[in-house]
């Protein structure tokens, strides 16, 4: 596609919130399309309308972005769909990004999250404007497994062929729809462990689910091996370590994380600073020197035990500024 001035995560994305839907999918959040005050074929056609109008130029307020991304478009269609869009969680981690809208609650109930966004996604599928062959759908936001509708999304996503869902997930309840991604080959999640002990969870996150979600770990693991097409695709499970002051910012923690996850079959991790609390309490000020020595000691573990290790991005970046 030949444009003079545009945004390739304008052009592709659509990104689903609590209170309203937009466009980009980076953390700048972009033009708001909708608040939900449509039925599902309206909000369908709102979003395809205002997608029509931003293709030439982008909107004003995103030509400074940092994100901004002028690569090459081959197609005018979605290729990727975040969803984001509910805050409720079965954790009340002291340093979550939604704490304020949560007030800290937490609850194992399953609830509705916004029954219109699923119709509304289904109705893009009917116009034929989801690039299938390419879509990447990212769950964040509050906890997939007290989502009610999340099974129902996952089975939506699946009959269509989706190429990569992603999920950031606490892992206290086992989800068969995630099985299924996993048996696929459809994609993946996260799980923010954050330590190697029940008492050092149960103080991250406040609930005494530590041996809970690595049974629930170790559940996924099977699954992944069911994938006929990859078997030892490992890399669609993974532990991640944030490095959280006071609680776990030591070498003992991550060792103890590396050996109790090696138990269960883990082969795959990510490390990451501490950023959405921290940027929000420590803007301006100097990251601390413990978060490079322990990312550096978690690769050199990792390569000893023959484990593969991601760095968070988003903590690299604010790890080469040098503060937060």
């Amino acid at each position: 596609m030949e444009s003079k001035d545009y945004c390739k995560n304008l052009i592709n994305g659509l990104s689903f919130h609590q209170h309203n839907v937009r466009f980009c999918t980076t953390n700048q959040m972009g033009p708001i399309v909708s608040e939900y005050t449509e039925n599902a074929k309206e909000l369908a056609k709102k979003i395809c309308d205002f997608k029509s109008e931003i293709i030439e130029e982008v909107p004003e307020s995103c030509k400074d972005c940092i994100y901004r991304d002028r690569s090459p478009v081959s197609i005018n269609k979605i290729n990727r769909i975040d969803l984001f869009y509910w805050y409720h969680c079965n954790c009340r981690c002291f340093y979550c990004s939604y704490r304020d809208e949560t007030k800290g609650q937490y609850s194992d109930r399953v609830k509705d999250g916004n029954p219109l966004i699923y119709n509304t996604i289904k109705e893009l599928y009917k116009m034929d404007k989801i690039d299938k062959t390419s879509l990447e759908i990212i769950f964040g936001g509050g906890e997939i497994g007290v989502l009610k509708e999340f099974p129902k999304l996952i089975e939506l996503f699946l009959k269509n062929d989706v190429h990569n869902i992603w999920c950031e997930t606490s892992g206290v309840r086992h989800l068969r729809a995630l099985d299924k991604v996993l048996e696929k080959g459809k994609g993946g999640l996260t799980v923010a462990v954050c330590c190697g002990s029940r008492d050092v969870y149960k103080k991250i996150k406040q609930r005494d689910k530590y041996n809970q979600v690595m049974s629930t770990l170790k559940k996924y693991v099977k699954a992944t091996k069911k994938c006929k097409s990859n078997p030892n695709n490992l890399e669609r499970v993974i532990s991640k370590f944030i490095i959280l002051e006071g609680f776990n910012n030591t070498k003992e923690e991550i060792d103890k994380w590396l050996l109790e996850s090696t138990k269960i079959g883990l082969k795959y991790f990510e490390i990451s600073m501490e950023f959405c609390w921290g940027t929000k309490t420590k803007t301006g000020q100097k990251v601390e020197d413990y978060n490079y020595e322990l990312f550096e000691y978690a690769q050199k573990r990792c390569k000893e035990m023959k484990l593969s290790l991601k760095k968070n991005e988003t903590s690299l970046a604010i790890m080469e500024r040098g503060t937060y």
